[in-house]
């Protein structure tokens, strides 16, 4: 009983400085959110949970996460190099032009996959940075297997959406990709564009599997589209990003598939101190516009 108690005293622990990590991004942006992540790691989750472990109950994190010390781990180990390099992806794609003008716009963005939502928030930041968002609507549809992770993103997308003045919505929904295109299409409102997110999924097989359906799927829904996608540079990484690219008709190349790398700092586990290194990807830009039904919704299945 005592060790149960302190195990779960240890949990709660972990909760509450997770929840304060999330309050640093609200309040300071990401770089902070990850060093808050690195110090509840350092604290709390190294005494429980060490590399080894996370790498075989994970399939170094290829498979849904179950606890919010992998969680923890997960961050400390990749979220900075991803949020670098999606930040790199959306800058190269969109622009580093300063949007002044307030604008009236609808977009949703369908974060596939989010794990913790860091495409989500590499977005949100870029829209912080160089968009006047002011008459903005965003609708973010975060599609996650893993409950866990995903009650961790609709936090991180809450608190990070409120840097900006934009309206913002969130849904939520605890399914795989394929789970989700077969029972779970839902009506959204029309949108001025839809952005669908990538980041870290395509090298996935169960996703690569999935793409004939996603494609069907994405050219039903009405209007604009944009497609932006980045991952670490594996050839299963290419495969996914070139059958996706190749799948999809009538689209403008804004990035075609390509290397990039980007600069982070980030906590080593294995050294037990802070390094700088390159992180390395393939990045894609998609954009297409498909045909308008003068139906008064659309269909949304991610």
């Amino acid at each position: 009983m005592i060790a149960y108690n302190q195990a779960q005293e240890a949990v709660q622990n972990v909760a509450q400085q997770v929840a304060h990590a999330a309050d640093q991004l609200q309040l300071h942006g990401f770089d902070r959110y990850y060093n808050a992540m690195v110090g509840t790691y350092v604290s709390e989750v190294y005494k429980s949970l060490n590399y080894p472990t996370f790498a075989h109950s994970t399939n170094r994190a290829q498979t849904p996460l179950t606890s919010i010390e992998q969680a923890v781990m997960y961050t400390t180990l990749y979220g900075k190099s991803h949020f670098n390099r999606f930040s790199a992806v959306i800058a190269q794609i969109m622009g580093n032009n300063i949007r002044t003008e307030a604008v009236n716009r609808t977009i949703n963005i369908v974060d596939y996959g989010c794990g913790q939502a860091i495409a989500s928030l590499a977005l949100l930041s870029y829209l912080e940075q160089y968009v006047n968002c002011g008459n903005f609507t965003l609708n973010f549809y975060l599609v996650e297997p893993s409950q866990t992770t995903l009650d961790l993103a609709v936090l991180l997308v809450t608190k990070m959406s409120s840097r900006i003045a934009a309206n913002v919505t969130i849904y939520p929904y605890h399914k795989d990709l394929a789970d989700f295109l077969e029972h779970d299409r839902q009506t959204l409102a029309p949108a001025d564009y839809s952005m669908h997110l990538f980041s870290n999924v395509l090298d996935i097989v169960e996703v690569q599997q999935q793409i004939p359906n996603l494609c069907n799927y994405l050219h039903g829904i009405e209007g604009k589209q944009m497609v932006i996608a980045a991952g670490p540079r594996y050839s299963s990484n290419y495969q996914g990003l070139q059958q996706l690219k190749e799948s999809l008709h009538n689209v403008i190349v804004k990035q075609d598939v390509a290397n990039f790398s980007v600069e982070s700092e980030i906590y080593s586990i294995r050294n037990n101190h802070w390094i700088h290194c390159s992180s390395y990807g393939v990045m894609m830009g998609l954009c297409f516009k498909n045909a308008q039904t003068g139906a008064s919704k659309t269909e949304l299945a991610a």
